[in-house]
């Protein structure tokens, strides 16, 4: 197991506030959470991946400890809103390229992201997509 502790941040980004773990250090790496998950979905997983990767596993817009904006899921919760909220979090990490692993409904803002922001994608893996 890695020697490297995980830690609870926050960011402002794309007019939200998200909460994400971080641990490790080296190539950066993204953990997507499915329904009805958040980040802890992840928790066996992270310590190992650590030992290689800068890993960061964020709570998506509405879920565990990320802020949940106000007013419908059409106007508030849009796939582009959680694309835009994965894009700002790599930026504010200063990631120019990451890699995503992505679950369910992460992995659908995976697949979006890779295809509106495949320069930004380092490599994507994605299971049980909806």
């Amino acid at each position: 197991m890695s020697g490297f502790s995980w830690s609870h941040r926050k960011a402002d980004v794309n007019g939200v506030t998200l909460h994400y773990v971080r641990q490790g250090r080296g190539v950066p790496l993204m953990l997507l959470h499915g329904w009805p998950e958040f980040w802890y979905v992840w928790h066996r997983n992270i310590p190992v991946l650590a030992e290689h990767f800068d890993v960061v596993a964020p709570d998506l817009r509405g879920f565990g400890d990320s802020e949940k904006p106000a007013g419908a899921a059409l106007d508030s919760y849009r796939l582009d809103h959680h694309i835009g909220d994965i894009l700002a979090l790599a930026d504010h990490l200063g990631w120019r390229r990451f890699g995503l692993v992505s679950h369910d409904i992460g992995a659908m803002v995976a697949q979006g992201l890779a295809r509106s922001a495949a320069e930004r994608v380092s490599g994507l893996f994605f299971f049980d997509l909806p």
